[in-house]
């Protein structure tokens, strides 16, 4: 069963990122839901399904203020993570920036450190 504080929306113009992202991601006990498009990703948080927000330095940066503005909005205690390439990232709010050249592992250990995940049982 899914818990949507504990799952991933990680949005990326590129298929390739998108995938290693998820596959590290979801190996590491998170749920993920990898979208390509700005209806989708749009779609995504204004459903609630997800508590954590992974924005990737593809997207371009009027976009990802939108959309981390929407999910504040939708998931306030929710938590913002952006992929950067820059000294200056397309997102100046976020919660959490990590360097692209870092890699998915990189993620994971925000997530970890971030995000509680739900006891089994």
């Amino acid at each position: 069963m899914s818990h949507p504080e504990t799952t991933v929306l990680s949005f990326s113009n590129d298929p390739e990122e998108l995938r290693a992202r998820e596959a590290a991601i979801r190996s590491s006990g998170f749920d993920v839901i990898s979208v390509s498009s700005e209806v989708a990703a749009r779609f995504e948080i204004e459903m609630g399904r997800c508590g954590v927000l992974l924005i990737c330095y593809t997207i371009p940066p009027s976009v990802a203020k939108e959309l981390a503005g929407l999910f504040r909005v939708n998931c306030p205690t929710g938590l913002v993570i952006v992929i950067s390439t820059e000294q200056k990232p397309i997102l100046g709010d976020a919660d959490v920036i990590i360097p692209a050249s870092d890699g998915p592992d990189a993620i994971v250990r925000s997530l970890h450190t971030n995000v509680q995940l739900p006891k089994a049982g």
